[in-house]
């Protein structure tokens, strides 16, 4: 019932936390190249990617930092793709706002610096598009378009 599409299944690389291993992450063409490694995690409110990914991120959408959130013309937003298991999984532009104002959005993203390993941690703004199922007794995760309240339920 919460889901609109099939699981795609993805085996866990480290255990100690749900991480996966990240076959590509790409915004607006730009293939990033900060990790190869990301959490999921219910617990993180925003995406949150390596410091050089997310600056990248910033400077292609011209967004300012206003006391530790980013803002941008909603306009500028264009789509980031993270490639799971030869999956692509897409967060449109829409995805990433959490809140706008006329032109200006707020952006659901952040850097996270973890010296020596870089990582993304795809938290609620990825969550809330991508159903996740964590299969702890296969080491596994699945990866489904969640259904929105919009979506005909019956």
């Amino acid at each position: 019932v919460h889901i609109a599409s099939s699981f795609t299944w993805v085996d866990v690389s480290e255990k100690l936390w749900w991480t996966v291993t990240l076959d590509q992450v790409e915004f607006d063409g730009q293939t990033l190249t900060g990790s190869k490694t990301a959490i999921v995690d219910s617990g993180t409110s925003l995406l949150a990617g390596p410091k050089e990914d997310i600056h990248a991120i910033l400077e292609i959408i011209g967004a300012k930092n206003m006391s530790g959130l980013y803002v941008a013309n909603c306009q500028n937003i264009s789509s980031i793709d993270f490639t799971i298991g030869g999956s692509t999984f897409s967060l449109e532009p829409e995805d990433l706002v959490l809140q706008q104002q006329g032109d200006e959005c707020l952006l659901g993203i952040e850097e996270i610096y973890i010296p020596n390993n870089p990582l993304w941690i795809l938290g609620d703004v990825f969550m809330r598009k991508f159903y996740v199922q964590f299969d702890f007794g296969n080491a596994r995760m699945g990866f489904a378009l969640a259904r929105k309240p919009s979506d005909n339920w019956v």
